[in-house]
């Protein structure tokens, strides 16, 4: 938690609970019912967050939208009503101590967001799962839409791996009909939980999704939530459904199905499927106990999942899979899985991809939300998601789920979010809530809060707005303490605390919580050079300090690993797993049998009746596979460093005003192509003019080269009123730039002054030296005084002068005339008449 939320909690008892009811604060400003249309997104001002709020809420709603920052916490706690939820998940004013009520709202803290008018209004998110309950009060919205298309399934198979016998099959050849709303099978109760976190309607009932003002496409899995993650499914059919998100404008694609295959028990059966009685096999079993699990047995019948071989073995199984006399082989698509599928369907777009981390207590997620270790061009758009749970009277925080898969290997596209008992519709009835749990309800979690945040950055992209959500996360108790507090163990006694350095992922919880609360406040780091294009909002306002810990951070480690590989080899993957055959084609004595597989008719032909050699990978394709990913992932690391790749560097461009208030410790750079950028805070980076504007009243560190384009320092009275409603950040006005370094105006550039009076200008004050080719344009305001003397800039000395005018000339503008000089260091003006 933040210490905003403490900072809500203490303002909701001050209140003495008047807002449960909706009484006392029911506080609606001017033009929330009548506010004109504007883009969708759009985030000007004050009356259209409050139409976008308007358009998540009901009438009597309580929950507004502050005008003023006095209003903020008003704001903030006329949101929280019993729909809205409770710290530990438990409706106080109910008896009892079970949860009852949605908790996922208050731990990304979304009431800040609605707060300030942002609850995903025009955006456009994706779901693909198991169908929904389409008579749901919850989802009586015409937000909500379900997607079709058709296709023919390429290859024939089955959806579900986890027993010995298989069920809902396909065949090739067979036509198929997604649509969003009709599952295949009977069993859509997943799909209509995971809607209700993202997307149920705000209606003073039992629970409201974390983005319900976004627009919802749904396409459905055909199987339940049984169904296997792993690769038992058809390119054509998961190319097909996800496109159609795509088509239909998801930005954001949530993914949270599917149990991983089972292995038989390997205490019980060896590699080859026999059977050698109760604990006939526990001696040479490859037992592991996973991440917290007390006894390895009892992850006996779980696909291994702990060190990288395990989840190299998953991506070797998916390459066999699909690979010509695999069983999903489709010689149209060869070699290509359902994963590529929905790769395939998403990249051009950018939409982003956000999937369960998986519930089975590993240090790694399964190969699907892992997919980007393997194919690292991808990364910029996964998201995987792990658990957390609700707090409780004897730990009073946030508590990593210890049986849950954990971020492991990809710890650097990993959140988590509220996984156990978390409040939404269900499928029993047309007004039916209850809790559910796994990282399946995680993921919308953070899907909703992508939308959320899409809707505050209508100018950024998915895949900018994904860096935001991670960048932003919550690794602090309440106290301000990181997560967790003394004592918090799992089950195996291990620390489950937060271990990584402030502004790095850690290896349990990834980036932490979601935190809309510090998301409306801008990046809080760039993990890759940006380029931001205002192009729909005229203004904006980042406050977050924006660091550069990650990058530099990632790139020491990649850097590491290229140069390891380039030493080791394919050895420095180390050992393989179990089920990849020895060099000399002998089975591992530790070798275990996957479910499913030995009863697969489909599987029992092609291996001529011997099944239970399909799952092992033959020790010569795995050596080239490995070589296939290690040097998929070498070039890739190498293409970041030829193209500066690890650099934390913005460009701004677009036509709209980007205002920047933190203290801004990244150093790769700062370029202005168009609008304008005001820094008011602190910037370590140097920034390059090369058209737009540079202003603002802070600091910034480096130099500073107008190339073309405009330096105009200062920050305007009407200026700061104007960015005041984006996130009621009060903003003080001023009239200096003050620079560390050098400033250089080129020949295209130009300085432009604005003269208030005899003694008020905006001025430019630089510790460095000043260069000075363009034009100097001045902004009168006021009636001057002949004899007045205005410093415009200064510096520690000054070569060059201001276009066509040299020392003691003179320039005309505002109806004043007046004589410049650059002597000892200053440009000053003097009113001559």
């Amino acid at each position: 938690m933040s210490m905003r939320s403490t900072n809500r909690r203490q303002f909701l008892q001050r209140l003495g609970g008047t807002l449960a009811t909706g009484a006392g604060i029911a506080f609606t400003p001017a033009g929330f019912a009548s506010a004109s249309s504007k883009t969708p997104g759009y985030t000007g001002g004050g009356t259209a967050h409050a139409q976008g709020c308007a358009q998540c809420s009901y009438p009597g709603d309580p929950g507004f939208v502050a005008t003023r920052p006095e209003e903020l916490d008003a704001a903030k706690a006329s949101w929280e009503t019993p729909e809205y939820g409770y710290y530990t998940g438990h409706n106080s004013s109910t008896p009892g101590t079970e949860i009852n009520s949605p908790w996922q709202l208050v731990a990304v803290n979304a009431s800040t967001a609605y707060a300030l008018g942002y609850c995903g209004r025009g955006v456009a998110l994706g779901m693909m799962d198991s169908g929904y309950r389409v008579t749901h009060e919850a989802f009586q919205t015409e937000r909500i839409i379900p997607v079709r298309a058709e296709g023919v399934y390429g290859t024939s198979g089955f959806g579900y791996r986890n027993t010995a016998t298989p069920a809902n099959p396909f065949t090739a050849g067979e036509p198929f009909i997604v649509d969003g709303d009709q599952a295949r099978t009977s069993d859509y109760g997943h799909g209509t939980g995971m809607l209700g976190v993202t997307s149920g309607i705000r209606d003073g009932k039992e629970q409201h999704g974390i983005a319900s003002g976004s627009t919802m496409y749904v396409a459905q899995t055909g199987g339940s939530d049984t169904q296997s993650h792993g690769p038992f499914h058809d390119y054509v059919y998961w190319y097909t459904a996800n496109k159609a998100l795509v088509d239909a404008g998801a930005q954001v694609i949530n993914s949270s199905w599917g149990s991983y295959v089972q292995t038989l028990n390997r205490t019980r059966f060896d590699g080859l499927g026999n059977d050698l009685g109760p604990d006939g096999n526990l001696a040479k079993a490859y037992q592991l106990p996973g991440k917290d699990s007390v006894s390895a047995t009892a992850m006996a019948t779980i696909i291994p999942n702990e060190y990288l071989k395990d989840l190299e073995y998953q991506y070797f199984f998916f390459k066999k899979s699909y690979s010509e006399d695999g069983i999903q082989y489709n010689p149209d698509y060869p070699g290509r899985s359902f994963m590529e599928a929905i790769w395939d369907a998403i990249k051009d777009s950018g939409t982003v991809n956000v999937r369960s981390a998986g519930n089975n207590d590993w240090s790694n997620p399964y190969y699907r939300p892992a997919y980007p270790f393997f194919n690292p061009s991808t990364e910029q758009q996964w998201i995987a998601v792990g658990g957390v749970q609700p707090p409780t009277e004897a730990n009073p925080e946030y508590t990593k789920q210890s049986g849950y898969n954990e971020a492991g290997l990809a710890k650097w596209w990993t959140v988590s979010t509220p996984s156990n008992s978390v409040r939404t519709a269900n499928s029993g009835g047309d007004i039916s809530y209850s809790n559910s749990s796994g990282t399946s309800p995680a993921t919308p979690v953070a899907t909703a809060v992508m939308g959320v945040l899409l809707s505050r950055y209508p100018d950024m992209s998915a895949k900018q707005v994904r860096e935001v959500m991670l960048t932003t996360a919550n690794n602090k108790m309440s106290d301000g303490v990181k997560f967790l507090g003394t004592g918090q163990t799992s089950p195996s006694g291990k620390s489950i605390a937060w271990t990584a350095p402030d502004g790095l992922p850690d290896e349990r919880w990834g980036w932490g919580i979601p935190d809309l609360a510090k998301g409306m406040y801008g990046p809080g780091q760039f993990l890759s050079p940006m380029t931001y294009n205002m192009d729909k909002a005229p203004l904006d306002v980042w406050s977050n300090d924006i660091g550069q810990i990650a990058i530099k951070e990632r790139e020491r480690e990649e850097l590491e690993w290229l140069a390891r590989y380039k030493k080791q080899g394919i050895a420095y993957a180390g050992e393989f797993s179990p089920n990849v055959l020895n060099p000399d084609g002998t089975l591992d004595e530790q070798a275990f049998m996957l479910q499913g597989i030995l009863a697969d008719p489909q599987v029992q032909a092609i291996t001529d009746g011997h099944p239970e050699l399909y799952d092992k990978i033959a020790h010569k394709e795995a050596v080239k596979w490995r070589k296939e990913w290690m040097d998929k992932r070498a070039a890739h690391i190498q293409k970041k460093i030829n193209k500066n790749l690890y650099t934390a560097s913005l460009t701004k461009q677009g036509s709209g005003t980007l205002i920047m208030t933190g203290d801004n410790t990244y150093k790769g750079g700062t370029t202005i192509e168009g609008g304008k950028l005001s820094i008011t805070g602190s910037h370590a980076s140097s920034i390059d003019v090369k058209g737009g504007k540079l202003g603002g009243t802070g600091f910034a560190a480096g130099s500073i080269d107008v190339a073309s384009g405009t330096l105009q320092p200062g920050l305007s009275s009407s200026e700061a009123a104007s960015a005041l409603p984006i996130t009621l950040t009060e903003i003080a006005p001023g009239n200096v730039l003050n620079v560390g370094g050098d400033v250089t105006i080129r020949r295209a550039g130009r300085l432009a002054i604005t003269i208030s009076g005899n003694h008020d200008c905006t001025s430019v004050r630089a510790a460095g030296d000043l260069v000075l080719e363009g034009k100097l344009t001045l902004d009168i305001r006021a009636s001057l005084t002949p004899g007045a003397e205005l410093q415009i800039m200064s510096g520690g000395s000054i070569k060059g002068n201001f276009l066509s005018l040299p020392e003691q000339h003179t320039l005309k503008a505002g109806g004043h005339t007046f004589r410049v000089s650059y002597r000892h260091g200053d440009v000053t003006l003097t009113v001559v008449r």
